[in-house]
């Protein structure tokens, strides 16, 4: 995913470490233990330094401590971490290379490159031996994890998701005497909407509706469409992406809505320019923004629904934590995994405008209680649309996504026609998987 800030990557793994041979603990009682409940401590956890790699944005080490660190040091005051961020030879694979494998990573969902680099440990048997339940978590979450494994292998727990929503700015449609969006509407809906709203007034250009953020795959998310055919390892371009590209052109062929560019920033019109009525965007990074709002009135409500996926959201779309296979600390890793899926962290990190992975509805109501800039605003609405199931993994996925998109830029341009655009896509990505295969003969 991505989709700007979020961008989804690839990498994860293999070699499994078996529960018994774990090193460094000692077994203590057999007492079983669900995530969330409070029970005497299951392992003697000798001092652990763990080496951390925060792959992407959206955990900034003060977040980590207040999550992660302090509540484990509760527990576990013999664990400590360190930071590793991407960088100039800091890729996972240098850290590899250069025997400096973190313990743990806390990433992004899609796995092929860290399975590649055989970097992950397989969690299953690690959770009996832990007491982690992971019926807990939020089913289409975890049923997504698991198809990213071969053999259904879960490499990795969710710690929080992300959610796309539709924020408006109430100013605007208090401008032109409109009312405001709601939640439950559909596509078509919202952009009967957006003409009452698109505008160009004293120079200032109003853009009713803004859908592709993070391209048109991201539009068409919710319905969870392969990219690649599994049988014929080929891109997989059918007539639903069509479909997608008419309903997002509709919506910019309103007069006075069509932006400069597709992949406007969206943060730097909404927030500071604060000339889009509404925009399609992702919880979290709109979190992470909002309080640097001036004036900005807004609110939000549920993202408009796709008839063929009604009250979907978004693929699943998740920050997750692996374990090394090879890490010397494997007991004192799932401890944290454990923790982070405990209802008190889940809890904290959900007032603070994490979306929770738990299926909790007292966690799920608690969100953003603590921000003082999101009191009185419709939160709940986002809560009504759900993740769709990830769509299939494969290593060429990125191609077939790429040429999707640019198909999409061509229409938006007026350089092509929907039909010449897709089938260009399906032959360019067709032409890349075959390059790709070749340099992995």
């Amino acid at each position: 995913m991505k989709k700007g800030w979020l961008a989804v990557q690839s990498f994860m793994v293999l070699t499994m470490v078996t529960a018994c041979g774990s090193p460094g603990t000692k077994p203590e009682n057999t007492a079983g233990e669900k995530s969330g409940e409070k029970t005497e401590t299951a392992f003697k956890i000798d001092p652990a330094a763990l080496k951390v790699f925060i792959e992407i944005p959206g955990m900034t080490d003060e977040e980590w401590n207040k999550y992660i660190t302090v509540p484990v040091q509760k527990k576990y005051p013999q664990i400590s971490f360190e930071i590793v961020r991407p960088g100039q030879g800091q890729t996972l694979n240098d850290l590899i290379t250069a025997g400096n494998t973190p313990d743990l990573i806390y990433g992004g969902p899609a796995q092929s490159g860290r399975v590649d680099l055989q970097y992950p440990l397989d969690l299953r048997e690690q959770f009996k031996k832990h007491h982690i339940d992971i019926s807990t978590i939020n089913p289409v979450l975890m049923d997504s994890i698991k198809q990213l494994g071969d053999n259904r292998q879960i490499y990795g727990v969710p710690f929080t998701q992300n959610a796309f929503a539709l924020w408006y700015n109430k100013a605007i449609f208090d401008k032109f005497g409109v009312p405001y969006p709601t939640d439950g509407m559909t596509w078509d809906q919202a952009a009967e909407l957006a003409k009452k709203v698109s505008s160009n007034v004293d120079g200032v250009n109003y853009l009713g509706l803004y859908v592709t953020h993070g391209g048109i795959t991201t539009f068409a998310s919710p319905l969870s469409i392969n990219l690649v055919d599994k049988k014929t390892q080929q891109a997989n371009v059918p007539d639903v992406w069509k479909t997608m590209f008419e309903r997002a052109m509709n919506i910019y062929n309103i007069p006075n809505n069509k932006p400069k560019a597709v992949g406007l920033d969206t943060i730097n019109a909404f927030i500071k320019d604060q000339n889009i009525a509404m925009a399609a965007y992702y919880s979290i990074g709109m979190f992470s923004f909002l309080p640097q709002a001036n004036g900005l009135d807004w609110d939000v409500v549920q993202l408009p629904s796709h008839p063929e996926a009604p009250n979907k959201y978004l693929q699943a779309d998740f920050h997750q934590l692996l374990v090394s296979s090879t890490s010397k600390h494997t007991d004192a890793a799932m401890e944290v995994l454990k923790i982070a899926l405990s209802e008190e962290v889940q809890t904290i990190a959900s007032r603070n405008g994490k979306l929770t992975v738990l299926n909790n509805a007292q966690v799920k109501d608690q969100w953003a209680a603590d921000l003082e800039f999101a009191k009185g605003k419709n939160l709940k609405g986002i809560f009504k649309s759900e993740p769709s199931t990830l769509i299939e993994q494969s290593k060429y996925n990125g191609p077939v996504d790429a040429a999707i998109r640019k198909a999409f830029v061509s229409v938006f341009e007026e350089k092509a026609d929907m039909n010449t655009a897709l089938r260009t896509a399906k032959e360019e990505a067709d032409k890349k998987i075959a390059e790709l295969k070749m340099a992995e003969k």
